[in-house]
């Protein structure tokens, strides 16, 4: 008997695979192990977001919208959630970003158990709002330039395949 997948959990799958490409890359075991930085890990993570959100007919530009509107909001008082911790090491990129994805699924976590309290949905779509807004901040902590990172992406997914 098949479960069929809801859209949260496939996008939890994506989530997965984030981590599963950085290890991947990384790893001893494989025969062209690469050298990479946080650069690359926010790469794959933006690019598998973007990935995802095609599929699900989500727009990237509304979740950068609502990102923009809640940093600009003057009772932000939730965006504090999204905020990375200073618990990360200068020493390791890698190691950081995968701090970063820890964060990430606490608060995943956090807004579960809130919405099974308050009422609030759940979804796919506060999963990807949740994601991107931690990726954003890391970029900015970081002092990666997002719309370059975005047109780089961009134009990997335009390539034939």
């Amino acid at each position: 008997m098949s479960i069929k997948k809801t859209r949260l959990d496939v996008f939890f799958d994506m989530f997965d695979a984030v981590e599963d490409d950085i290890s991947h890359l990384v790893s001893d075991d494989n025969e062209e192990a690469t050298e990479i930085g946080g650069y690359e890990c926010l790469f794959i993570g933006f690019s598998n977001l973007r990935l995802y959100c095609e599929s699900s007919g989500i727009r990237l530009e509304q979740i950068e919208e609502q990102y923009q509107a809640l940093k600009e909001s003057p009772a932000n008082e939730k965006f504090g959630t999204l905020t990375i911790h200073e618990d990360l090491s200068g020493n390791n990129e890698v190691v950081n970003f995968c701090k970063l994805l820890e964060q990430i699924e606490n608060s995943f976590s956090a807004f579960e158990q809130r919405s099974k309290k308050s009422g609030e949905v759940f979804d796919d779509w506060a999963g990807v709002f949740i994601m991107y807004s931690y990726l954003r901040n890391y970029c900015a902590k970081e002092e990666v330039d997002f719309e370059k990172l975005q047109k780089e992406i961009s134009r990997l997914h335009a390539e034939p395949k």
